[in-house]
């Protein structure tokens, strides 16, 4: 299993555009952000990095490694290198408690029943398999 790191910190290629900015992170071939500030692409790519590092986390894929900015290719004099920082935990944390659906086949009058008396069917079955595993406390 690959170590999970609580911070990653790669180059993002900030470029100028007509209306607005466009960056990609050279790292990750296919990302790209568009935005029309760059606090609000600095918070977009920050976002995209936690994203595709979980991804690949959860598919026990490695990160590559950061690219040193001498490394990376400019096209344009305007085009500039900053540096994404993500604390990884909150995002984790936030994926493992994402609701998911998972459907359940119960008789139709079993069903009848509790709509009639307005069950949250969903309650039900966390608290009946937190019961069924032990849980006491949401991890």
């Amino acid at each position: 299993m690959i170590s999970l790191k609580s911070h990653y910190v790669y180059p993002v290629v900030v470029e100028r555009a007509e209306a607005n900015l466009s960056m990609y992170f050279p790292d990750f071939p296919g990302t790209a952000i568009t935005a029309v500030e760059l606090t609000e692409g600095l918070s977009r790519a920050k976002e995209l990095l936690a994203f595709r590092a979980q991804e690949l986390e959860e598919s026990g894929q490695p990160l590559p490694s950061p690219s040193e900015p001498d490394q990376i290719e400019l096209f344009d004099v305007s085009d500039r290198i900053v540096f994404v920082e993500v604390y990884m935990p909150p995002y984790r944390d936030a994926m493992a408690n994402k609701a998911v659906t998972k459907n359940c086949t119960i008789p139709k009058w079993l069903r009848d029943a509790g709509d009639a008396a307005g069950l949250n069917y969903s309650l039900l079955l966390q608290n009946a398999l937190k019961e069924a595993l032990g849980i006491q406390e949401q991890r």
